[in-house]
């Protein structure tokens, strides 16, 4: 079978089919959209520019549809790469130009006909793979510019123009599943990246414009309970501080607070363009120069102070068709949360669970640890659209951050507090009022979790060398910020001298959380103890018949 020709008629229809594929399909691919900035419209950007695109072949010398001055492959291919580049949406589509650029560049090398053939395409997308990279000032692995690498590698050497579409698509396809491995936040998410998904669509609808053939691709959906699967084992490689965030994460993610800027630029040579970049490198990030082959540029940041950006587009040359977008707007459109508000508590302990109902909590009762599937489950069964989590000490940080992620999918925001044992989730959905704002009512009982010291009374089940010396199997164990504080072979001796050293410091109430193993006679111990030593000291005990601890000590 003769290969098919890369000339101009060829190319507006694979523009023609490319919008097509996208329209059905950016909603899929905007909801993979998590980097750099969550705002579901990775698809719609992407759409956006290559109907831009293909409107500047349908009315452009190289796709006039007639004889007169025979259209060539380069001039159509020129006409798809501007219209592109002008009429740029978003990161993604800035960055899929350069594609575009690469083919159109590749074409007018060739003075015969300007027609690619299967070398020609895979030189083209070679030379748009570098484009689009050194457009990006800092360069992602797991993003787009991955699967445009793979695309123009998975053809090299193919001879024949339909082999290497189809091998460049494939290649797409496969760098594209690597994705989600590559980039810590597309793997806590459970997505591949949704600008690489867009690239595929355009490759599939070359190789189908150049085949006649269909090619079939699986429905990219987001794999939540692969994430949760995991346990939360992308999160545990992100750096949550604000003071050690990550450089990359630093240089590439958006915040809600921030602008993104587009303009094109004309007039500018190549030192103002440098001078640019580095103006808003310093100024914000995603910062994304294109050119479009013939001296123009299409310019992207996303920062703070949008007016900035535009002064210094004018300083570098002549600025036209300027987007400002607030990307805390953006994101909001997109959360659409479930009206409501309702408290969460992780409880261990079924006599405890009635005392957080009491309070006015949803109670999810465990047995040891909350995992992240069943956390999840119990924040959508709530139905609030804002549901504040009591961890309680029986759910990993890693896990709580993977459901508040998946959460915001089923449009709900999770707002976990610091509450490390059940005696501080107790302060803390004390001072509850769900009739004040949720700003506020956050902040209270964060507040009267933390003003709540909390220790633990366990039994050793091992010998093991401790802070205060070596314990014994059936020793008791007083626990007081995560290490083990006092060792003492009779546990009503351990549990005086921890409500001394818990005391030591002040203190106006005490709560003893009983555990399942507590027997009467250690809970009379504690209760005499406070009335002989600490005399001023209230006391409250509550049959918490929890696994873990034998006691739950809380001091406020």
């Amino acid at each position: 079978m003769r290969d098919p020709v890369f000339d101009a008629a060829t190319v507006r229809r694979w523009a023609d089919a490319s919008v097509d594929a996208l329209t059905c399909r950016r909603g899929e691919i905007d909801a993979l959209n998590v980097f750099p900035v969550p705002d579901s419209d990775t698809g719609t950007n992407i759409m956006h520019t290559f109907a831009a695109a293909a409107g500047r072949v349908a009315g452009g010398s190289g796709a006039s549809g007639g004889d007169v001055g025979a259209p060539t492959a380069a001039a159509a291919l020129q006409d798809l790469a501007a219209g592109a580049v002008d009429g740029a949406r978003g990161n993604s589509g800035v960055i899929l130009s350069q594609v575009l650029v690469g083919l159109a560049q590749e074409a007018a090398d060739d003075g015969r006909t300007g027609a690619l053939d299967g070398r020609g395409l895979s030189a083209g997308l070679a030379h748009g793979a570098l484009l689009a990279r050194n457009a990006v000032s800092m360069p992602m692995e797991g993003t787009v510019l991955t699967v445009i690498d793979a695309a123009a590698q998975g053809c090299a050497g193919e001879g024949t123009l339909t082999a290497a579409a189809h091998a460049a698509a494939e290649a797409a396809y496969e760098a594209l599943g690597r994705t989600t491995r590559q980039l810590d936040v597309l793997e806590a998410a459970g997505v591949v990246d949704a600008g690489g998904l867009g690239l595929l669509v355009v490759l599939d609808c070359l190789a189908e414009t150049l085949s006649g053939r269909r090619v079939q691709r699986p429905t990219f959906v987001r794999s939540v309970d692969a994430a949760l699967g995991r346990s939360g084992a992308a999160i545990t490689r992100l750096d949550l501080s604000d003071a050690a965030a990550a450089p990359a994460a630093q240089g590439c993610a958006a915040g809600a607070d921030e602008y993104e800027v587009m303009y094109l630029l004309d007039d500018a040579d190549d030192a103002a363009v440098s001078t640019l970049r580095r103006s808003l490198e310093a100024a914000g990030n995603s910062v994304v120069i294109v050119g479009d082959g013939t001296g123009g540029r299409s310019v992207h940041v996303h920062l703070q102070d949008a007016g900035r950006a535009v002064d210094c587009g004018l300083e570098a040359g002549r600025i036209r068709k300027v987007r400002i977008t607030h990307l805390g707007v953006q994101q909001r459109r997109h959360t659409g949360l479930r009206p409501g508000r309702a408290v969460l508590a992780v409880v261990d302990g079924a006599g405890a669970v009635p005392l957080f109902e009491a309070a006015g909590a949803r109670v999810l009762p465990v047995d040891g640890s909350a995992s992240g599937s069943a956390l999840l489950a119990a924040v959508g069964d709530t139905d609030a659209g804002e549901v504040l989590v009591l961890p309680n000490g029986l759910v990993r940080s890693e896990d709580l951050v993977v459901v508040s992620a998946a959460a915001r999918r089923q449009g709900q925001q999770v707002l976990p507090l610091p509450c490390s044992s059940a005696v501080q989730g107790l302060a803390s959905i004390a001072v509850h009022d769900p009739h004040r704002p949720s700003s506020d009512d956050t902040y209270a009982m964060a507040e009267a979790a933390a003003a709540t010291r909390c220790a633990h009374l366990r039994i050793a089940d091992t010998r093991a060398l401790t802070w205060s010396g070596t314990c014994e199997p059936g020793d008791a164990l007083g626990v007081i910020g995560g290490e083990v504080m006092v060792v003492e072979p009779r546990a009503s001796t351990a549990v005086a001298t921890l409500l001394d050293l818990m005391l030591g410091t002040g203190g106006e109430l005490v709560t003893l959380l009983v555990g399942a193993a507590a027997d009467d006679e250690l809970v009379s111990a504690a209760r005499a103890h406070v009335e002989q030593r600490h005399p001023a000291v209230e006391l409250s005990v509550f049959p918490g018949l929890q696994s873990g601890d034998v006691l739950q000590i809380g001091v406020e």
